[in-house]
């Protein structure tokens, strides 16, 4: 058996289509979708990143502003920082670079954003909103996964799901979706024993751990719907938590990494920008 390709850029595409109709209206109204990218000292990952997000948002008539605050900023720094994107009604969504660094792990961010510019889902608001099945905004990557599997027709009712990962801004997420389209869902995690026999009862797998090719051919049953959100370098290569070349000869469908779930999330974030942003003129 060798996997359909689940490709996030067509999906990505369209998306975007959406988001630069809806864009150009509100700008027609003389209102731009602004989004801030906060970021704590240097880093390169995050310049690069940050510059892709400048670029994809111009094209769709979305300003990216890229703020900084130096690696020895104070907690209360940050919060002061995060919390005036919040009053500024110019801002319709704020997105920090993590992992911050250590001095500010301990920082409660859903404590000082404004659910207004909340458009990855962290606050408390957004996140108990999801847990009760009511309207939120939801972390990007979690939208993403159950997007690719909505664009290639694969609904995940009456099926197993297995979410591998517990981050609440993927892995936790991701499974409150599937639940939301009625799939049987099941979590796993570090502490998980025996994620062999676990993984082999998955009819679909959503992969969020950061290890690099953790889910390997033996570890799934064939048939099996693979989405990927793992990123991951190794030797300078660009790779998902799972081989995807052996897996790609037992699963029916799997996504690449790069090029599966990437795309697609930041064509969700800038969607959600557009929402915030719409929301101004109400």
């Amino acid at each position: 058996m060798t996997a359909v390709l689940l490709d996030g850029r067509p999906v990505a595409a369209e998306i975007l289509q959406g988001v630069a109709a809806r864009a150009h209206a509100l700008l027609e109204r003389d209102i731009q979708p602004c989004l801030v990218f906060l970021s704590v000292g240097a880093s390169e990952s995050g310049l690069m990143y940050s510059r892709r997000l400048e670029r994809l948002g111009t094209r769709q008539g979305i300003r990216v502003s890229r703020r900084s605050l130096p690696p020895d900023c104070s907690p209360a720094a940050l919060e002061r920082e995060v919390a005036a994107f919040g009053a500024d009604k110019a801002v319709d969504g704020v997105v920090v670079q993590m992992p911050l660094p250590g001095n500010l792990r301990s920082v409660d961010l859903s404590a000082v954003m404004d659910p207004r510019i909340d458009v990855d889902g962290i606050t408390v608001e957004n996140a108990g909103r999801l847990a009760l099945g009511l309207p939120a905004r939801v972390p990007s990557t979690a939208v993403a996964m159950m997007e690719i599997l909505h664009h290639a027709g694969i609904d995940p009712a009456g099926r197993r799901a297995l979410v591998l990962g517990r981050s609440k801004v993927v892995g936790h997420p991701a499974a409150e979706l599937l639940l939301r389209g009625d799939a049987t869902v099941t979590t796993a995690h570090s502490k998980t024993p025996d994620l062999t026999f676990v993984t082999r009862q998955a009819e679909i797998l959503f992969a969020a751990v950061g290890r690099p090719r953790l889910i390997r051919a033996e570890m799934v049953s064939p048939g099996v719907v693979i989405v990927d959100a793992g990123i991951n370098v190794v030797g300078g290569e660009l790779v998902g938590d799972v081989d995807f070349e052996a897996c790609s000869e037992v699963a029916s469908a799997i996504t690449p990494v790069p090029g599966g779930v990437g795309p697609v999330t930041n064509a969700v974030l800038l969607r959600s920008v557009v929402e915030s942003a719409e929301r101004r003129q109400r």
